[in-house]
């Protein structure tokens, strides 16, 4: 097979083999600079997805997918009409839960809590197995055992806030044992909240047999629905309730794609300054080749060429720095950061090969471009000129 002659010479270019050749050194301090700058973006769009990607499946894994409950919060019968068609109407799973306050109590301490009644533990706490929470067990949060010093197996108290509804003349107190202490990094969920049977919460909340806070829709093929529920009831899903915080993931992406797009940026100009003093120190066998009639365009080929292979060679350089550095985070998690802060122990990564390859390929269409910059006046270079002193 015939190698086109711009192909030839740029790879010649590229990595010449002259004893002290600048074109080399150059080429290499290009690809090294791009690679960087590469690498930089990727693992910078792998933090971004991998946090969005944790803080979603956490914050799904606690709430549902959404969850159907009272305009004002009230209570309500598991038998109501218009919930029980929704649901009958509806190929999706939803279970009953029961929230409410209560107060945490063991020895001469006592602190408000959230409590949760459900029928299966969350599975970001049952690592995604069907486990049920029975009556007179209670999960807590790494925060409430800290602050507690609680240990799987103790006894905890749980006091309700209610006096109204109450059979008895004061406050209803049960004793429950600790099932197990849950580490989510969300403090919201870490520091307020614990879990408990449906039975225990309607005896501490004081509510008839009957009586729920809502549904929790566990099924991510959700469609209409919303529009389905009707007054005085209402839908949210999780991503709703902490619209807040996926804003501020929103808002953070740009500025982070710009702060480490620069220094792919600061690549690209290495690569300019490379092409343009190879274009100096090959001026003598350019001049060569315009008097032998090669073409204005065939040499601006050449170094096109031996851009773009700067560039897709710093471009798979970087991906294969970047990609290691992910599997080795994902791996033996080297670099941890604090959960109070960043809602995770851990940088997180994620790959989207989507993104990667955009990365890849913008990486190379730029280095075209960029290497066009220094050649466009290369024709008009006299070859007698060139050729002078030599």
């Amino acid at each position: 097979m015939k190698i086109p002659l711009s192909l030839r010479f740029a790879l010649r270019f590229l990595f010449s083999k002259g004893s002290g050749s600048f074109s080399s050194y150059a080429s290499w301090l290009a690809i090294g600079g791009l690679s960087i700058g590469v690498t930089a973006l990727m693992l910078t769009a792998s933090i971004i997805q991998g946090f969005e990607e944790t803080i979603s499946y956490k914050l799904s894994s606690f709430e549902g997918k959404g969850r159907i409950s009272h305009i004002l919060g009230k209570s309500f019968s598991i038998f109501d009409p218009n919930i029980n068609l929704l649901i009958n109407n509806s190929s999706d799973t939803f279970t009953p839960y029961i929230n409410g306050s209560a107060l945490l109590r063991i020895g001469s301490k006592a602190e408000g809590v959230l409590i949760e009644g459900l029928e299966y533990v969350p599975k970001s706490i049952s690592n995604n197995k069907i486990e049920k929470i029975s009556e007179g067990e209670i999960i807590i949060g790494n925060g409430v055992s800290l602050s507690f010093d609680i240990n799987i197996g103790d006894m905890v108290y749980l006091q309700s806030l209610s006096y109204n509804n109450s059979i008895i003349s004061g406050p209803l107190i049960k004793a429950l044992k600790v099932k197990e202490i849950f580490h989510s990094g969300l403090q919201e969920y870490d520091n307020t909240v614990v879990y408990i049977s449906n039975k225990d919460a309607r005896s501490i909340l004081s509510l008839s047999e009957n009586q729920i806070s809502g549904f929790i829709h566990n099924n991510y093929n959700f469609t209409n629905i919303k529009l389905d529920v009707k007054y005085p009831f209402y839908y949210q899903t999780w991503k709703e309730k902490h619209e807040l915080l996926f804003r501020w993931i929103s808002l953070q992406k740009l500025p982070a794609y710009l702060m480490f797009g620069l220094i792919a940026l600061v690549g690209l100009i290495n690569l300019i300054a490379a092409i343009t003093m190879i274009i100096i120190e090959k001026t003598k066998q350019i001049g060569i080749l315009l008097a032998q009639g090669i073409h204005g365009g065939l040499l601006k080929n050449i170094f096109i060429l031996q851009g773009g292979f700067i560039g897709l060679i710093g471009g798979i350089a970087g991906g294969l720095i970047s990609s290691f550095i992910i599997l080795i985070q994902l791996e033996y998690e080297i670099l941890k950061i604090p959960s109070d802060i960043y809602f995770m122990d851990q940088i997180p990564f994620a790959f989207n090969y989507n993104i990667f390859f955009k990365i890849l390929f913008s990486s190379f269409f730029l280095a075209i471009i960029a290497s066009w910059l220094p050649v466009r006046n290369i024709s008009d270079l006299n070859s007698s000129e060139a050729l002078r002193y030599e």
